[in-house]
């Protein structure tokens, strides 16, 4: 007897509900019983109908940041799809594409690349570069690329849609508000902080008098606007910002979501700024617990927790366990992103930082030449992260007492922040005072020696 479509992938739905079960996910395996209950009783042998039901499960898992259930409901949806449809039919490619939602979820940026380039150039052919399908998977995509530090590729992306949208729908859409806020964030990770302040506050404005403010979309474009006046060093301005949104998230979404755990790590980084260390610790530790069970231990947005936590940590004095939290961050993050992601890079660089306050100078000098020489070829140069690199290793070279490389260094820092900062910048003004304190430091040296050579003439 053959066996349907639908009871085969049934039988599929079954035992991972079994495996929920098994491993404690109680609310993933009752909402997915539910459906396959659903679903046997009304199967009338059209696997397309019952595969509808599971494909709402999956935007179900998305929008409550469910990531592990989504891949997992959402990879048996697309294989089903595929088998059945074929690639290119429509309905494949909203399975896919709602899969890469979900591992771009979980932070599997690779696999996200990989497959939005699969169903973006698929929509492409079959229903043209407007259609909103179409242009929903370029913008998963365009988050996949910068999510890697593929900056470059993200803007080009959202640049078009955003030219895309403004045509086609107004610049008060919703659509293309996020496709604005959007191109901002990718300008901020660019270094770019003044053009992406201008774009956050006018999709702010506009975010708020369309939706309202506080609905998601609003509160994610001030929680971006907040990080761009930390960059800026407008640390209290960046504070009053992030409080108010985690505030509103708590309050809508709960402490375990995704969202606003990342208001409260912003938050955190923000009162380690501002020297509020306990503060800054007591979310941190909430932060990195919640995300160990809420996104799992392996997920980006945990390592990066933790190596926050390790930042408070080393600024308590606390240096033996901001060494063994970050050395742990950093493997896992070398293992699940590589070596040339943006976020493996900032922890390597954090780390660095460790070792040279417990003194392990040599360590430090080897970690930190390795992280400026991955962040001149990723980010370029004149990125914001790779001129603090730059002025951490000069630090060290000073250290040292290698004032002639820490001198070149301090010169090249102090070009760099004053091009892309500008010269009143926290950062600019820090390099400038390293630079006389360099230079202070030669001068004296060569009046030495000219004494010293002076006395034996």
């Amino acid at each position: 007897m053959d066996v349907s479509p639908s009871s085969s992938f049934l039988g599929a739905f079954r035992s991972l509900s079994k495996r929920y079960r098994r491993q404690g996910a109680t609310d993933a395996a009752t909402k997915l019983e539910a459906v396959v209950e659903r679903a046997s009783d009304e199967n009338l042998g059209d696997p397309s109908a019952v595969l509808v039901r599971f494909g709402g499960l999956v935007l179900t898992f998305l929008e409550q940041g469910q990531w592990n259930a989504a891949v997992d409901v959402g990879t048996i949806v697309v294989d089903a799809r595929r088998a059945l449809l074929g690639p290119n039919d429509p309905l494949t490619m909203i399975a896919i594409h709602n899969l890469v939602s979900a591992y771009y979820g979980q932070g599997r940026w690779a696999e996200a690349i990989d497959l939005g380039r699969q169903v973006t150039e698929a929509r492409r052919k079959v229903l043209g570069e407007d259609h909103p399908q179409t242009m929903a998977s370029m913008s998963n995509l365009a988050t996949a690329y910068r999510k890697q530090g593929h900056w470059r590729q993200a803007e080009s992306l959202e640049l078009r849609l955003l030219e895309i949208k403004t045509r086609r729908l107004g610049e008060d859409h919703q659509s293309t508000l996020t496709s604005m806020g959007n191109l901002a964030t990718t300008y901020s990770h660019m270094g770019r902080y003044d053009e992406a302040e201008t774009l956050e506050k006018r999709v702010i404005e506009r975010s708020a008098r369309v939706l309202g403010d506080h609905h998601g979309s609003t509160l994610t474009w001030k929680s971006n606007l907040a990080t761009t006046y930390r960059e800026q060093g407008r640390l209290e301005e960046a504070e009053k910002l992030e409080s108010e949104v985690m505030d509103i998230r708590i309050e809508n979404l709960g402490v375990q979501h995704p969202l606003t755990l990342t208001s409260m790590a912003n938050l955190a980084s923000m009162y380690r700024d501002l020297g509020r260390l306990d503060d800054a610790e007591h979310l941190e530790t909430q932060v990195v617990e919640t995300s160990k069970v809420e996104l799992g231990e392996k997920h980006p947005q945990t390592l990066m927790s933790m190596i926050n936590l390790a930042s408070t940590y080393r600024c308590q004095g606390r240096l033996e366990e901001a060494a063994r939290l970050g050395v742990q961050a950093v493997a896992a993050m070398k293992s699940l992103l590589g070596d040339q992601n943006p976020l493996t890079l900032t922890a390597m660089a954090d780390l660095a930082l460790t070792y040279q306050s417990q003194g392990h100078t040599d360590g430090a000098e080897v970690l930190t030449a390795q992280v400026l020489r991955l962040m001149q070829k990723n980010l370029g140069s004149l990125h914001p992260h790779t001129l603090t690199t730059m002025a951490n290793l000069g630090a060290i070279y000073q250290s040292q007492g290698r004032w002639d490389e820490a001198e070149k260094l301090a010169e090249q820092t102090v070009r760099g922040r004053e091009k892309v900062l500008g010269e009143t910048h926290p950062d600019t003004q820090a390099s400038m005072e390293d630079l006389v304190r360099v230079c202070r430091v030669l001068a004296a040296d060569r009046t030495t020696a000219m004494r010293v050579r002076n006395a034996h003439h």
